[in-house]
């Protein structure tokens, strides 16, 4: 028996299929022939009519989930953003702003900087996850959504306003979120960023524990 594609099984799973007979009918279909591509473009199409469908019913927990995980970000953004990525830029290669301003050296902080990025978009999609267990799916796929579109239009907006004017000063809180977006990394956060929100999004809800269902759709 041909197994299908185990992280779009998983995609499928976790972020709510409609119903067992969809998870059912892509499973037959893909055994009797389809393609891999085909399973996963099956696969994001009910994924993504599943969370419009329970966004369209229920826009105000949406709006309110997609809020909290933004002020999350700009919470930890603003108070810790700096001091957590000095800091670990001081531990792991002794740097500090004095020496850097007068060096012109602010390659360890600019690393130190995506990380603290990268781990602050984690936890807001901890909190969102963990603050939406009975309806966590839609409510993720939504903050991904957000999360890919702020990031796209920051990223662009930024860009015109680097070619019309040189640089572009950014207030350190906003920094972590468009920093990883910038050309200096390789705009990375656009697909990185997203993909973090929704892995730990994934494995912190209630949705992604295995189930008798999903253990007896997966076995050989």
């Amino acid at each position: 028996m041909r197994k299908p594609p185990a992280v779009a099984t998983r995609l499928l799973l976790g972020l709510g299929a409609p119903d067992d007979s969809v998870v059912g009918d892509l499973l037959e279909e893909y055994q009797s022939g389809r393609s891999r591509l085909w399973y996963w473009r099956q696969v994001l199409s009910a994924v993504w009519l599943s969370s419009l469908r329970n966004t369209v019913t229920h826009p105000t927990r949406t709006l309110v989930s997609v809020a909290t995980g933004w002020t999350t970000l700009l919470l930890v953004f603003f108070t810790l953003g700096d001091r957590s990525a000095d800091a670990l830029a001081g531990w792991l290669w002794h740097w500090n702003r004095q020496t850097a301003y007068a060096t012109g050296i602010w390659w360890p902080f600019q690393i130190c900087a995506v990380v603290v990025s990268y781990s602050g978009f984690a936890l807001s999609a901890m909190v969102v996850a963990r603050l939406n267990r009975r309806h966590s799916p839609s409510v993720l796929v939504a903050y991904v959504g957000s999360v890919v579109l702020v990031l796209s239009a920051s990223a662009a907006f930024l860009e015109i306003l680097i070619r019309r004017n040189g640089a572009v000063p950014v207030p350190h809180g906003l920094f972590y979120i468009v920093s990883v977006t910038l050309p200096y990394h390789w705009r990375s956060g656009l697909l990185l960023a997203p993909a973090i929100v929704l892995c730990v999004g994934l494995v912190t809800s209630d949705s992604y524990r295995r189930t008798r269902r999903e253990r007896s759709f997966l076995k050989p």
